[in-house]
């Protein structure tokens, strides 16, 4: 059978580069297939991608050599245009790929360019939006809508087109868990019920990467292993996690398993097949036995808020009557669906939104009377996009930023040696004194982050604020920030974090606060969270998969939550016996 899509011996060089991001790849994908890229950042998955459909190198030019051949097509011969009905490509923002004020407006308009019949149209969008589930909101206006029904209605424009192939390049790097699933669920159905080709580019993959045929692995523009996702992580886990990659939780708990003498039939993906591995060997009794996972501390608050509500001129509530405090050397996760009222919290917290007077203190201080200038002494605010708030050409230069205007440093004054050693010191922590006299732009999307991170905290405030600092990351970029955020912790600096990661924050954070609505539904320790099943569905969390399996095997016996590795691994003591 030949291939639907087929690179042969491509390379690839991006306008005013040298180096090639491709570099005589070769790979194949077969119709009806679903295939899952995977790669760290950099690697040119999302390259690969862009081939496929013309825009690499139609709208991106560059220099192209070798053969793309994608539905009997010759990619290279051909426009973007003639390639619209054989595959669709969705990005990962999706604003960026609306272009209409209304739902049935945007699905129709890539057809209508085409010159398709209107009554053709009309039962496209019918069957376009059936198939992502939101029929009924054709009338919708496309800004009203959350982000995961955005991208569904990114995902019904493509479909339109009835398009053999599917293409995602990271699309739910937006999206909170829930909304997550759900149009990984949309790809399962797309997949097994309409035959759909499906190729994802993807870092979340501890729901997805069960429901692929098969894994890609590139790294550094070429193929260097592929196969079905148990044998890429059964005989390559090594290779991914020196990559930096996610791996799917379950299997990673396999491997330290193994490296403490259990041995499994069937190498695990998912909760159900270790559930179906450990039942019987796992002695329930160790989850009744298990040690306190439970944070306690014993520190002074330092923000408090009490009754704080807020609502937007056109009369929408964002919060209701929050009311919490956190102490100083917290690490908190504020969780919640997107419009949840996670950021207008945060804001309020750090006075970009002031707050009524009596409703939010900081180290027993009102910071109603305080301006914004002096709470950038306090606290260090760091956005969800680092892009946002660079304001040099210079990395040197913007991690030394805040202290040249607490000092009034002019541009053209010679910068104090104390400052210069402060900026390189900072710079060390992070790994980039190499990349001093690079723009901030020029770098990779976590280096982004550690930049913005420590030019946000130079100043040697107390309290930082994350606004989703991971979102698209890979994995080692991912944990090298939350790990500068863990020191900062261990200095005994508070951190206070945004985040739809679940994993990282089962790992990193000690509280959790769950906004839903924009109401506080839960505070307190993060492992406790996952046994209140009623907060986890009101808020639409995804539960990890750790905390899934550890409940499976513990019946109604669980009385701590248990949601890291490290912690079931600790339990190891009752099952000795079975090994």
């Amino acid at each position: 059978m030949a291939p639907i899509i087929q690179l042969k011996n491509v390379t690839y060089t991006y306008e005013d580069e040298i180096e090639p991001v491709l570099k005589n790849l070769s790979l194949e994908i077969f119709e009806g297939e679903f295939v899952l890229l995977v790669g760290p950042s950099g690697s040119g998955k999302s390259t690969i991608c862009q081939t496929f459909n013309g825009i690499i190198p139609n709208v991106l030019e560059g220099e192209i050599e070798g053969e793309i051949i994608v539905d009997s097509k010759d990619v290279l011969k051909l426009e973007l245009k003639d390639l619209a009905t054989s595959m669709g490509l969705v990005f990962q923002d999706p604003d960026a790929q609306l272009c209409n004020i209304y739902v049935e407006d945007e699905i129709a308009f890539a057809p209508e360019n085409l010159k398709v019949d209107p009554n053709e149209i009309r039962l496209r969008i019918k069957d376009s939006l059936e198939k992502v589930g939101m029929q009924g909101f054709e009338a919708r206006k496309v800004f009203e809508l959350s982000g995961g029904q955005k991208q569904k209605v990114g995902i019904a424009s493509v479909l339109s087109m009835k398009p053999k192939i599917l293409v995602l390049d990271n699309a739910t790097a937006n999206l909170d868990p829930q909304a997550t699933k759900d149009i990984f669920d949309l790809l399962q159905l797309l997949h097994t019920e309409y035959g759909h080709t499906i190729v994802v580019v993807e870092n979340k993959i501890d729901d997805l990467m069960h429901l692929a045929d098969r894994v890609i692995v590139i790294e550094d523009g070429q193929v260097v292993s592929q196969g079905t996702p148990r044998e890429i992580l059964k005989h390559s886990f090594d290779h991914l996690i020196n990559m930096g990659l996610w791996v799917p939780e379950i299997s990673e708990l396999a491997v330290k398993l193994q490296q403490i003498g259990f041995s499994f039939e069937k190498f695990p993906i998912t909760v159900e097949e270790a559930t179906e591995e450990l039942q019987g060997k796992w002695n329930q009794a160790f989850l009744q036995s298990s040690r306190s996972f439970r944070y306690e501390s014993e520190l002074p608050d330092c923000i408090t808020v009490k009754n704080l509500n807020y609502h937007y001129p056109n009369g929408t509530y964002a919060l209701k009557d929050v009311s919490f405090s956190i102490k100083k050397g917290d690490f908190v996760a504020i969780l919640g669906t997107n419009g949840s009222g996670k950021t207008t919290l945060v804001k309020h917290l750090m006075g970009i939104i002031r707050s009524p007077k009596n409703t939010i203190f900081l180290n027993g201080e009102d910071i109603h009377y305080k301006q914004l200038l002096d709470m950038t002494e306090h606290i260090g605010y760091v956005f969800q996009n680092p892009e946002h708030q660079f304001v040099t050409d210079n990395v040197f230069e913007e991690t030394i930023y805040s202290l040249k205007v607490q000092h009034g440093i002019g541009k053209d004054d010679d910068i104090p040696q104390e400052i210069v050693q402060q900026g390189i010191k900072s710079l060390k922590s992070i790994n980039l004194l190499e990349a001093k006299d690079k723009h901030p732009f020029v770098l990779s999307g976590g280096e982004k982050r550690r930049l913005s991170v420590v030019a946000s905290l130079i100043l040697g405030q107390d309290i930082v604020i994350l606004d989703e600092p991971t979102t698209g990351q890979d994995y080692a970029s991912a944990t090298k920030l939350l790990e500068l955020c863990h020191r900062l912790q261990q200095l005994g600096k508070t951190v206070i974090m945004i985040t739809h990661d679940i994993r990282l924050m089962c790992k990193w954070a000690n509280i959790a606060i769950v906004m839903h609505n924009g109401e506080k539904i839960y505070y307190g320790d993060t492992s406790d969270l996952f046994l209140q099943e009623d907060i986890l569905k009101k808020a639409s969390l995804i539960e990890p998969p750790i905390s899934k399996l550890a409940k499976r095997l513990a019946g109604d016996n669980l009385e701590q939550g248990i949601i890291t590795i490290e912690q079931f691994i600790q339990t190891r003591e009752g099952v000795k016996q079975t090994l």
